[in-house]
């Protein structure tokens, strides 16, 4: 395995090279299965996989640079090579969803109201808000692509979905280092602060996300006491984590905070 040059003292080491390991998995998605979706299976995730597509993907080039100017992400050398490999990863989703879009003749969403919204918090915010913007996406993410993982009988949507499924709880655990590295410096008041806004930004936005998707969750058998106390679990968890590296980043137990089956 290739390792980018960067001291190995750097907690963001690690995810440069898991990054780099992640690279192409997406050759072994069963592409050649001859299922395709059913007229009603379109009409009920169809609308839902072309705003996921087009939300997962992202230049970040905003995001980049934030980090590079951040007083103290921006000195580790690892930081911004991993970051720039996350984007990767998160693109390389969209490829993959719109890859599906394409085989099943439906067309690419080229623009969305929420995902304007988002975009523009994104682009309005410093690198803290930034990412917590983006974490909070990511623990959203994961009840939606269990619900889509079930909700049709195509074997290609569910293996996509497991893979992105794999990918995302990565991707908290990298996420709530950073947040975790940002908050670092800041007094305990300061800490609750910036939980309590960022737990209202959850709560916000897992309501719009299940007034946008509820069809796919029926689909799979979810009601929204399902999905709320799922999503709340992880989100809690997220919380916890970041905690825990604000004051150490040497903590190394993996994300257990995810139902994946």
């Amino acid at each position: 395995m290739t390792s980018l040059a960067c001291p190995s003292a750097s907690p963001y080491q690690h995810w440069a090279d898991h990054f780099l390991e992640n690279r192409g998995r997406s050759s072994t998605l069963p592409w050649h299965d001859p299922y395709r979706l059913s007229p009603r299976e379109v009409r009920l995730v169809g609308p839902s996989i072309q705003q996921f597509q087009l939300g997962e993907w992202a230049r970040g080039r905003g995001f980049t640079r934030r980090a590079a100017a951040h007083p103290i992400l921006g000195v580790d050398e690892a930081f911004v090579p991993a970051l720039r490999l996350f984007i990767e990863e998160e693109q390389q989703h969209s490829r993959i969803l719109g890859d599906f879009l394409d085989r099943e003749g439906i067309p690419r969403l080229t623009t969305h109201w929420l995902d304007k919204i988002f975009r523009r918090l994104r682009k309005l915010a410093g690198l803290e808000v930034c990412a917590a913007v983006l974490v909070t996406a990511e623990v959203l993410a994961i009840p939606f692509y269990q619900a889509l993982r079930d909700a049709t009988g195509s074997p290609l949507l569910r293996a996509i979905c497991v893979r992105i499924l794999c990918d995302e709880a990565a991707h908290l655990n990298y996420q709530a280092l950073t947040l975790g590295m940002i908050r670092r410096p800041l007094s305990e008041r300061a800490r609750s602060l910036r939980s309590f806004f960022h737990s209202t930004l959850f709560r916000s936005t897992a309501i719009l996300l299940w007034q946008q998707h509820r069809e796919v969750f029926h689909a799979a058998g979810w009601n929204f006491r399902r999905f709320w106390n799922d999503a709340r679990r992880t989100f809690a968890h997220l919380e916890f984590r970041i905690g825990q590296f604000a004051e150490d980043e040497t903590v190394t137990e993996p994300f257990d905070g995810l139902r994946l089956d």
